[in-house]
């Protein structure tokens, strides 16, 4: 007979919540990246369309992907784990390739129009808050400390998702009360009776 002291503790799921907590985050940050640069695009501003374009595009999508994956994460589904370490992971990579080039000083042999640039504090503030924009800003304008803000949300959701602990909890299903009860065994035998 096993007593419930004799079986393993039951995950947590405190890194998969702050992973799902921080992936909803994220994809609103991103929207508001998105809205950003569309009501730039809608102002009097004159900013490159196709780029403006293709940044709310990324930043929609990202939106939508870190959602889903937090929403089926909470149901213990995988595929919401790896949608969030696929989404996050792209999202760090372009944050950092924006640090690269800031820190290298590149230079595009064209001039890119985009939003205007604005104090290096509040454009470490608007890479942060800005998602996927964010990093395309801080691209642009040639700024580590953006580009460094940038990469911190998407990194911490894809540490979290990829955790050990998360992967435990997913792969973890809650033994039914039948099974675990020690007097379920007893009353089916006929000696009892």
């Amino acid at each position: 007979m096993t007593y419930a002291s004799e079986r393993p503790a039951a995950p947590s799921g405190a890194v998969a919540t702050t992973a799902v907590v921080l992936a909803l985050c994220a994809g609103l940050l991103n929207l508001w990246g998105a809205g950003t640069v569309l009501s730039a695009l809608r102002g009097e501003s004159h900013i490159d369309t196709s780029l403006a374009v293709f940044s709310i595009l990324g930043a929609l999508l990202a939106a939508i992907a870190l959602g889903y994956g937090a929403v089926l994460l909470l149901r213990r589904d995988e595929t919401g784990r790896f949608l969030l370490i696929l989404t996050s992971g792209l999202l760090t990579a372009v944050a950092l390739v924006a640090l690269a080039c800031a820190l290298v000083d590149y230079q595009p042999d064209y001039g890119i129009d985009w939003l205007p640039a604005e104090s290096h504090s509040l454009e470490a503030v608007n890479g942060l808050f800005n998602g996927l924009v964010g990093s395309v800003t801080a691209l642009v304008h040639r700024e580590w400390p953006a580009a460094l803000t940038a990469a911190v949300l998407p990194l911490a959701v894809f540490l979290a998702a990829s955790s050990g602990y998360t992967t435990r909890w997913i792969a973890y299903t809650p033994p039914r009360f039948r099974a675990e009860s020690p007097y379920s065994q007893a009353s089916l035998e006929p000696s009892d009776i």
